[in-house]
């Protein structure tokens, strides 16, 4: 992976713009006056919109001809006695995942609406996309680690004031799962940055590209910090059995949080498998691959066979989720090139699939108020209006690989 300029066909910077914009939209919004959920809403909307923009903008000017190098870099030093500098690039791995995000929040923030506390709510998904941007695009591991954290909060008060039922459990559970793989990855980090600097002789460093590059650490030792970076990533996937906390946290969470947990926020963990696991670690990759194959192909059949038994619709599509980030686990492990596009590809068709499956669920529980399974009329009898009903087909045919479909596509 190597860096190619592109900052003079660039009006502006447009990767920073990527993370300030919602972090200072959700400024804006929590200043605005509590009154008026209207002008909140328009804010927040129109600020990630923005975003969007920005990022489909970004996929147009993006060189494919150097899909694998570097674009965009943005890089300054923050604390250059430590060797932490803020650092930001895009590649032919990230570009999508930032469109992706570009793209799901503004539906999100547009499709539903809170209820209550609208102030605080549109505030913490604007910071919760500023986080998501920064995790996609760092090339700084303390970065990385920082965006990596801080999506963890907002994500914990949406689904703790504003999901359903038991939410103060699932939100909980969703923390102190996520809080305990990240203490992991940040003693690697330390490890990684420290042992580096020790066997190179050189100044301490963060960088992604310079670290992986020097492969500095010995095999063993290299195994381990790798187990330190993959147990965070497979608790985010989730990979079973580190998965019990994503069915409590869908099925409580409000529609946007489900829409935005599962449609980008679960591909923080496959693309840290792909950005830093096997970048870093390309022999502890190889080393550990059949556990993660293993694994992978358990959560497949696990997670397919558990959500044909369920009855609440959100925990129906959480399960199922639970199997095709299995199928993400497996090429990424299979650590060959069709494996590891089939994996991107599919995680962007997940992002897209089931951020539609859990809108749709937000529907009917709407009309509805249950969604447990034939109560609600499903299939084939829910979602009287045309809307509902092409939005109900488009999801549902998606997700078993139809014919001119995107999961046909990475099938």
């Amino acid at each position: 992976m190597s860096v190619l300029a592109t900052a003079s066909g660039v009006p502006f910077a447009v990767l920073p713009a990527l993370v300030f914009t919602p972090a200072v939209g959700a400024l804006i919004v929590a200043i605005l006056p509590r009154r008026r959920p209207e002008l909140l809403k328009l804010v927040a909307v129109a600020t990630s919109a923005v975003v969007g923009a920005m990022a489909v903008w970004l996929l147009t000017a993006f060189d494919t001809g150097h899909g694998a190098d570097l674009q965009f870099v943005s890089r300054r030093d923050w604390i250059p006695d430590l060797g932490i500098q803020w650092l930001l690039a895009v590649d032919g791995i990230s570009l999508f995942l930032v469109v992706l995000t570009g793209v799901l929040f503004p539906i999100a923030l547009l499709a539903v609406d809170p209820g209550h506390d609208d102030r605080a709510y549109y505030a913490w998904l604007l910071l919760l996309e500023a986080g998501v941007m920064g995790v996609f695009m760092a090339l700084d591991l303390v970065i990385f680690f920082l965006c990596f954290e801080v999506v963890l909060v907002p994500m914990y008060f949406l689904i703790g004031r504003w999901g359903h039922g038991n939410r103060a459990y699932a939100a909980t559970k969703f923390f102190l799962y996520t809080m305990a793989g990240s203490a992991f990855m940040l003693v690697g980090i330390l490890a990684l940055a420290f042992l580096h600097a020790d066997a190179t002789g050189g100044d301490l460093t963060f960088d992604l590209v310079a670290l992986a590059e020097a492969q500095s650490l010995e095999t063993t030792t290299a195994r381990w910090v790798f187990l330190s970076f993959a147990l965070a990533f497979a608790v985010k996937v989730p990979i079973f059995p580190l998965h019990t906390w994503l069915p409590d946290a869908h099925t409580e969470a409000p529609t946007a949080g489900s829409v935005i947990l599962a449609g980008v926020l679960l591909k923080l963990g496959t693309y840290g498998f792909l950005r830093f696991g096997l970048y870093l670690f390309p022999e502890a990759s190889h080393y550990f691959a059949p556990v993660f194959l293993t694994l992978g192909v358990v959560g497949i059949v696990y997670g397919a066979v558990v959500a044909t038994m369920q009855r609440d619709l959100k925990r129906l599509v959480a399960y199922s989720s639970v199997a095709h980030l299995g199928f993400i686990v497996l090429g990424t492990f299979s650590l060959n090139t069709e494996g590891l596009e089939g994996s991107l590809l599919q995680m962007v068709n997940h992002g897209v699939s089931t951020g539609a499956l859990f809108l749709l669920v937000g529907m009917i529980y709407e009309r509805c108020h249950t969604r447990q399974g034939r109560r609600t009329g499903w299939p084939p009898e829910a979602g009287t209006d045309l809307g509902c009903r092409i939005h109900r087909r488009h999801a549902l045919l998606d997700r078993p690989a139809r014919p001119l479909t995107a999961s046909s596509a990475s099938s």
